[in-house]
């Protein structure tokens, strides 16, 4: 097994020779010709080598050959079994299980992100294995994968760059550099996205095993940071952020910027909700003015191939229909709504923009355009990097955690989900120090949500909306974004 020559025979039996016979058919040249080849007791013969195609078709073959013929331990009485033969598809290359995978993903309505992040793991685990058959993938290949990652953080190592850079240069290169490593939710990302695509070939029967079954989630730190900006606000700086003068100076230019952060303040509505908002988000229900929070089908968008609405959600928990608070009713909110519809708009925020993609194509990120205007606004008033609109969130969250409010209510206000393993996303992002829970008897829903929005009493005062206010802005001779 040592030497192989053109006109030899092959004895496999284990593993070590089949590693030596794998790797010496890597390094073959084409016209390589074999006598025969005997893996246990099976014999292959006259084999000829004419491409590096058959190079990678005769190392699949003699591996799965050792594997069926491979015999268990001898078992209590002396009987020796033959391993099961295995059931499933033939195996086919990465290249076309990628494809096959990031098409059907494509139809079932997954966010754009989403599909991001899909491709970006699946080409770096491109990069890394080559174009091989995906039953050989092995956990050897899923290490070489982590220092890819390790190594070249901050998009060195994108598309473009692993098409002409090999693997080995890249890592090689982040380790001269000392480049620090990626957060280590970055490495659960790929995680996540490597076991999803692994796991889907196992239930397709093209793997009968997960290259990923041995790699279990990265463990939570225990460290914690004492200089770390703390993502809520306390009353004082709420004052400094609605202060009389000096939010409604800065407000009085546009709507959103008058009624996005009280309705985040009030609601704890996230940014891109609240800035996608739309005049029939706004709804009576069982007597109670509500904001409806919900994606709705845009007219000019209804016979598009793709997306369908310029409102997003983050997931199904995010539909949610809350009472509108008496602080934000007294503020004359319900005369804003009236005068955009006078204005004959849409959406209650129609000088924001969703933006698009070059293909033209909505992007669905209202958010992003005021999150810019809230940042600057923030940063002028001092706070640090990192304090922003999705602090008004967590301020809401931590308040009524120190009431005594349990994670299935704050659920019903913020929109996560309320199923135990869910609701465990408060208890990790949000849940602040807590006095001692209280249990509260649940009546009816609506009338829930209103008790527990009205036990949230920031002490700020809202300005008071005079009606006709934006007439001007609503009724821009400039773009109005749809």
């Amino acid at each position: 097994m040592e030497n192989f020559d053109e006109t030899d025979d092959w004895e496999i039996s284990t593993d070590l020779d089949c590693a030596k016979a794998h790797d010496a058919l890597t390094t073959a040249a084409t016209g390589l010709k074999i006598a025969s080849i005997k893996v246990n007791n099976v014999l292959l013969q006259g084999i000829e080598i004419g491409s590096s195609a058959d190079v990678v078709n005769l190392q699949e073959l003699v591996g799965n050959t050792l594997k069926l013929t491979r015999r268990r331990r001898v078992s209590r009485d002396g009987i020796r079994y033959p391993e099961p033969l295995p059931t499933g598809s033939p195996a086919r290359k990465l290249s076309v299980e990628i494809h096959d995978y990031l098409s059907y993903r494509n139809t079932r309505g997954l966010s754009d992100n989403t599909q991001a992040a899909s491709k970006r793991a699946l080409d770096m685990l491109f990069a890394v294995c080559g174009d091989i058959y995906v039953s050989s993938i092995t956990h050897a290949h899923i290490y070489k994968l982590w220092d890819l990652i390790r190594w070249t953080p901050d998009g060195r190592a994108s598309a473009k760059i692993l098409a002409v850079r090999s693997v080995d240069d890249l890592i090689a290169e982040g380790k001269a550099l000392n480049l620090r490593a990626p957060a280590i939710d970055t490495f659960r990302l790929y995680r996540r996205q490597l076991k999803t695509f692994f796991g889907y070939l196992v239930k397709t029967g093209t793997l009968g095993h997960s290259p990923m079954a041995a790699f279990d989630d990265m463990k939570e730190s225990l460290v914690e940071d004492p200089n770390k900006v703390e993502r809520l606000f306390d009353g004082e700086e709420l004052q400094r952020i609605f202060d009389p003068n000096g939010f409604t100076e800065w407000a009085r230019a546009w709507p959103h910027r008058w009624w996005c952060p009280i309705l985040g303040l009030h609601l704890g509505m996230r940014v891109g909700e609240v800035a996608q908002l739309k005049v029939a988000n706004v709804v009576q229900d069982e007597g109670l003015w509500c904001i409806d929070i919900r994606a709705t089908v845009d007219d000019d968008l209804r016979q598009a191939p793709a997306r369908k609405a310029r409102q997003r959600l983050k997931g199904r928990s995010a539909i949610r229909c809350l009472p509108i608070p008496q602080a934000v009713l007294d503020a004359g909110f319900l005369e804003f709504v009236a005068d955009v519809r006078e204005a004959g708009q849409l959406r209650l925020f129609p000088n924001l923009t969703a933006g698009t993609k070059k293909n033209g194509e909505t992007k669905a990120a209202y958010g992003a355009c005021f999150s810019r205007q809230f940042s600057d606004y923030m940063a002028d008033l001092g706070f640090p990097k990192g304090v922003r609109f999705h602090a008004f969130r967590h301020t809401l969250v931590t308040d009524l955690k120190q009431q005594g409010f349990l994670d299935r209510d704050v659920a019903l206000i913020t929109g996560h989900a309320t199923a135990q393993e869910r609701v465990e996303t408060i208890k990790r992002h949000y849940d602040h120090p807590t006095s001692p829970k209280r249990r509260r008897t649940k009546p009816v829903l609506r009338q829930w949500q209103r008790e527990i929005l009205d036990a949230y009493q920031p002490p700020v005062a809202l300005p008071r909306y005079e009606r006709g206010q934006f007439r001007r802005c609503l009724r821009w001779e400039g773009v109005i974004h749809p």
